[in-house]
């Protein structure tokens, strides 16, 4: 019985603790279970988490692309729209206005009044022209872009057609200015032209308000051209102005003979000299090429040369004295009419300008005197020597009267008596027969305005500002 108690005294001693064994093995095996589940679902939830990170990374980086992606829009917008704004800034704007009347004495209506190459219409008013113009000019600055300019003068009106090239003829319109203009950054600065700009030649030029006079001189109309196409280069030192280039011809815009016409001048200008002499300057042009015309009776195919040389000088910022001589030879001439058989044909004239500011700048008086010598008629269409007489009365009549501003001052009025004559029969009269004397009488109004000032057409500026 003792043996027995013992016994299993010492099976519970022995069994109770593997039978505790087990247990805890169960409940260890179901811990480990469960910290396997917490892991797994650790790991899920990290998973997802990670992938929720990726999520908004992915949608944060396109946000951000679309974020730059607009900056950039709107930089470039705001590029652009101060690139207008800067390029509208530097425009000029502007429109000119020229009406004329005027008539020859005891000269048929229905005739053009002869020797005048932009007025020639008798006993009539006329819209000669209103031109519109733009322009930019090239600076020197931190953009390459502001190193480009352009210009462009459009007119429309009567005189297109007196002034239009060959190959752009209109009887509507012609743009006699219309080119780029760049400017190379050595020395002072080179610029280069390319396109259609008005002749270097003579003193005169086509606007009528940058002009002492209502009607063109012989010399403008017969003796130089009004226009070339090509290219220009001009280069400026101190006071010394260089002028090179190239060119379609004599008013041509198309060129159908291969033949190109070179063009240079140079030029000198001083101010304040000494008290009574304000002003100085001096302009030497020449023109060198091939001239060509298949007309049955005006046949030619050679070199056309042209010298003009132009001085100028103010008195007491009052009195203007200017003289133009022109100079012009063409080779090669056949012509029945003219009496050449591949000839050479020589012209040659003069033209001596006083320009008189009266009362304040409100008026100006003008008088201008020339000859010239068409020998072999190659230029009028008569062998001649003509002589010519004018005198010309401006005002600006709201001038410094506080009347409406600056907008009125350019409001101009010119009236104008000139005497033409001829040693040969030249002028028509109404009965028919030819005289060597032509007399008129014309009257001008002209209205400009501009947003800024445009470069003279010409280096010699000669008269002060009417």
């Amino acid at each position: 019985m003792r043996f027995s108690l013992i016994k299993l005294i010492v099976i519970t001693i022995l069994v109770f603790p593997l039978m505790n064994l087990n247990s805890n093995a169960q409940s260890m095996k179901q811990e480990i279970q469960e910290l396997k589940q917490m892991i797994e679902q650790n790991q899920r939830e990290n998973e997802e988490l990670k992938r929720r990170i990726q999520d908004l990374e992915s949608q944060k980086a396109t946000e951000q692309k679309q974020v730059e992606e607009l900056y950039a829009r709107q930089e470039k917008s705001d590029r652009e729209l101060d690139g207008l704004l800067r390029l509208w800034s530097k425009l000029k704007l502007g429109f000119y206005v020229d009406t004329t009347y005027q008539a020859a004495f005891h000269q048929p209506n229905d005739q053009d009044i002869v020797l005048r190459s932009l007025y020639p219409d008798q006993n009539q008013f006329n819209i000669n022209a209103f031109t519109l113009s733009i322009a930019k000019d090239p600076e020197f600055s931190d953009s390459v872009w502001d190193l480009i300019g352009f210009r462009a003068d459009i007119l429309f009106g009567q005189q297109a057609p007196l002034l239009a090239s060959a190959g752009l003829e209109s009887d509507v319109v012609d743009p006699y200015q219309l080119y780029l203009h760049v400017i190379a950054p050595v020395g002072n600065g080179i610029d280069f032209y390319a396109g259609k700009f008005v002749t270097l030649a003579g003193y005169e030029v086509i606007e009528a308000r940058n002009d002492p006079n209502i009607s063109r001189s012989i010399l403008f109309g017969f003796a130089i051209p009004f226009t070339h196409t090509g290219i220009r280069s001009h280069y400026a030192a101190g006071p010394l102005d260089f002028y090179l280039g190239m060119n379609n011809g004599w008013d041509t815009v198309k060129n159908d003979d291969g033949n190109f016409t070179l063009e240079s001048q140079i030029a000198v200008g001083t101010d304040e000299i000494a008290p009574w002499l304000t002003d100085a300057s001096l302009a030497i042009t020449g023109y060198f090429g091939k001239e060509s015309d298949d007309d049955p009776t005006l046949l030619y195919d050679d070199w056309r040369n042209l010298i003009t040389a132009v001085g100028s000088v103010t008195l007491l910022d009052r009195l203007t004295l200017i003289a133009d001589a022109d100079f012009g030879w063409q080779r090669g001439i056949t012509s029945a009419d003219l009496g050449l058989d591949d000839e050479e044909a020589f012209w040659w004239g003069i033209a001596g300008y006083a320009v008189l500011g009266l009362y304040k700048d409100i008026a100006n008086f003008a008088l201008r005197a020339e000859y010239f010598d068409d020998r072999d008629g190659f230029r009028t269409g008569q062998a001649q020597k003509l002589y010519e007489l004018t005198s010309t009365l401006s005002v600006k009549p709201f001038k410094g009267l506080g009347i409406g501003g600056t907008y009125l001052d350019n409001l101009e009025l010119r009236g104008e008596f000139r005497w033409d004559h001829s040693d040969e029969p030249f002028f028509l009269r109404k009965d028919g027969v030819l005289n060597k004397n032509q007399y008129e009488l014309s009257a001008q109004l002209l209205y400009w305005f501009d947003t800024g000032e445009f470069e003279p057409e010409k280096t010699i500026e000669g008269a002060p500002e009417l």
